[in-house]
């Protein structure tokens, strides 16, 4: 082989290998937006232009330490009792060094958690989904879609004592409000018990006015889900926000249009008076994280992308929490 084949050969390996090299880095670049634009709410004084969803395995550094403006948390770091945070704990974690945070806590309104101070084993002893003989009367049968979490007729007054007593410990532990889950339960009833959207619209209600006669009028009200009932002016009117799971992405499959123009509707009756509106997601790929926040951003809600199993804190270099 000739001096000149030799030098050709380097030079085409030369070559190859710097494309190998640059093509990742090419990729990485047009992949990597800018920062994106922010969206905001005010809440009580508060300007809030990013939250956090997590809710299982909570570690109190994690979370004084995050720039986060809103959190929203279990009340307790192992979701049962031994685990429940004092007012300490979270006055501690509100901190973020030069700022503060709000500290929301989760509660579920429209199920029954079997990990929770309120649960009996005796319900369900042999753990086949369905209450046994002596269990409360609210109780129903177990959720297939998520093990250890039980229906409620939510409309009985004895369940609604329960979530009272729930309430009380959260107040007494010094969160700035709640995160109410499992609104949605009316629809499973719609065919049990008559009107139970205007049940669980009074249930919302008695709620809000609760803590915040107990606390102040400050005291921040969330719910998750059942954006139909947003058309309600007495639902509307005692909510401070509403958060929303799965509205452009269901995991990594996109929602139907229609389904995202309905949900978007109910939401903007919300951002028109001032609500604030949180997104929640689970697309798992960079790019249809990027793409949720950007079509969060273009409606005006702030977007927040997480694993379904909520055990991790998560941060996104195109939308960092300030």
């Amino acid at each position: 082989m000739n001096k000149k084949a030799v030098l050709m050969i380097f030079l085409i390996l030369f070559l190859i290998s710097g494309f190998l090299i640059a093509t990742p880095l090419i990729s990485i670049l047009l992949l990597t937006p800018n920062k994106l634009q922010r969206i905001s709410f005010a809440i009580n004084g508060f300007t809030i232009d990013d939250f956090a969803y997590w809710l299982q395995d909570i570690d109190n550094e994690t979370v004084r330490n995050s720039k986060y403006d809103l959190m929203i948390i279990d009340y307790s770091s192992n979701s049962n009792e031994t685990g429940e945070f004092s007012a300490q704990d979270i006055n501690y974690m509100k901190s973020s060094g030069d700022a503060r945070k709000l500290l929301i806590a989760y509660i579920s309104i429209g199920e029954a958690e079997n990990y929770r101070f309120y649960w009996n084993e005796s319900w369900v002893k042999n753990n086949d989904g369905f209450p046994d003989a002596g269990a409360p009367s609210w109780l129903d049968v177990e959720n297939p879609e998520w093990s250890g979490n039980y229906k409620v007729k939510f409309w009985m007054i004895e369940w609604q004592h329960v979530i009272f007593q729930y309430l009380d410990r959260i107040i007494n532990a010094s969160f700035d409000g709640i995160y109410m889950d499992i609104i949605d339960a009316y629809e499973y009833y719609e065919n049990i018990t008559s009107h139970s959207d205007w049940k669980m619209i009074n249930f919302v209600a008695n709620i809000s006015n609760y803590v915040k006669s107990t606390v102040s009028s400050n005291f921040i009200v969330f719910v998750q889900n059942a954006d139909e009932l947003l058309k309600n002016n007495t639902y509307i009117n005692c909510i401070d926000g509403i958060g929303r799971e799965d509205l452009f992405y269901m995991d990594n499959s996109p929602t139907s249009k229609v389904e995202q123009e309905n949900a978007i509707s109910n939401l903007n009756l919300a951002r028109s008076i001032n609500k604030t509106v949180l997104i929640i997601d689970y697309p798992q790929s960079y790019s249809l994280k990027l793409d949720f926040y950007k079509k969060c951003i273009a409606n005006g809600f702030i977007p927040y992308a997480a694993d379904r199993e909520l055990n991790s804190l998560k941060e996104y270099d195109f939308y960092p929490p300030t």
